[in-house]
């Protein structure tokens, strides 16, 4: 059994902005050599998410509004953002980001398992791989692990 790990960057420019990694994942699977197995798309971060949908711009649209609309940035009280309140897990640049993890936990999209079949993503025909930031924008690392034959 063959197995690779690779792991790219993504730096969004803007809070919701949608990135594609699908050709990232392409290539990954391509330099595993792996023909048979099973993509593992992993995102170790709590402020954004890892989907598979359609890349559309009416679709992104559409949850980009639903998603904010339903946990709102402003105007509404986070206890992880009540820094009078908090104790844990605080650093020097702790910014008020309760929004962005409570979205992130509704979507519970850290990770994908994706088959490999014939060297390629077996998506459907309009899957994608897509980042979501939900926070302040700043650079993203993705580890993609392919395993198989």
């Amino acid at each position: 059994m063959k197995s690779q790990t690779t792991t790219i960057e993504v730096t969004p420019v803007a809070r919701y902005e949608f990135s594609d990694l699908t050709d990232e994942l392409r290539r990954a699977i391509k330099d595993s050599g792996v023909t048979d197995g099973m993509a593992v798309a992993f995102c170790g971060h709590t402020t954004c998410a890892l989907l598979i949908n359609e890349w559309e711009d009416g679709a992104m649209e559409d949850f980009r509004r639903h998603v904010t609309e339903l946990v709102p940035h402003e105007g509404v009280y986070y206890a992880h953002d009540d820094f009078d309140r908090r104790t844990q897990n605080m650093n020097e640049e702790e910014r008020k980001n309760g929004h962005a993890h409570v979205k992130a936990m509704l979507l519970s999209a850290t990770s994908h398992a994706i088959p490999v079949i014939a060297g390629e993503p077996a998506f459907g025909q309009w899957q994608r791989l897509i980042f979501f930031e939900m926070d302040e924008p700043k650079t993203r690392t993705i580890t993609f692990q392919v395993l198989g034959e």
